[in-house]
C-alpha cells in the first residue's frame, strides 16, 4: 500500500471526510484530496498533526511498518486501546471538532 492509499485507509477507519481532517489539520478538503490521490504530499509539518489526527505511527502512514497491537490488529489506534468500547469512544472523540474536544475534556475534569 502506498503513502496516499494508507493515509486514506487511516481516515476511514475514523469515519472522518476530508473536509474533518482538512480542519484538523487547518488545511483545505482539496488539499487532504490531492494527498490521497498522490497529485502532492503533506510537507514535513503536517506529519505530527496527521498522526495526532489520525491515531496512527508515522512508520505506517510514511513507511507502511505495521503497529503491533493485540487490542488492535489494525494498528488504527495504537496499544493504548483495551477494548471496543474503548476504540469506539475514541473513534467518536476524533470527530469532534477541537472546541469540542476541549469542552468533553473540561466536562471529564
Amino acid at each position: 500500500m502506498s503513502f496516499p492509499e494508507r493515509l486514506k485507509a487511516a481516515r476511514l477507519a475514523l469515519g472522518l471526510t476530508q473536509e474533518q481532517l482538512g480542519f484538523e489539520l487547518d488545511v483545505t478538503k482539496s488539499t487532504v484530496s490531492a494527498w490521497e490521490n498522490g497529485r502532492d504530499a503533506p510537507g514535513f509539518r503536517y506529519l505530527p498533526a496527521l498522526k495526532q489526527a489520525l491515531g496512527v505511527s508515522l512508520d505506517f502512514l510514511i513507511c507502511g511498518i505495521a503497529e503491533d497491537s493485540a487490542a488492535d490488529p489494525a494498528g488504527t489506534y495504537g496499544a493504548e486501546v483495551r477494548s471496543e468500547t474503548e476504540a469506539d469512544l475514541l473513534k467518536r472523540y476524533r470527530k469532534l471538532s477541537r472546541s469540542r474536544q476541549e469542552g468533553l475534556k473540561a466536562l471529564l475534569d
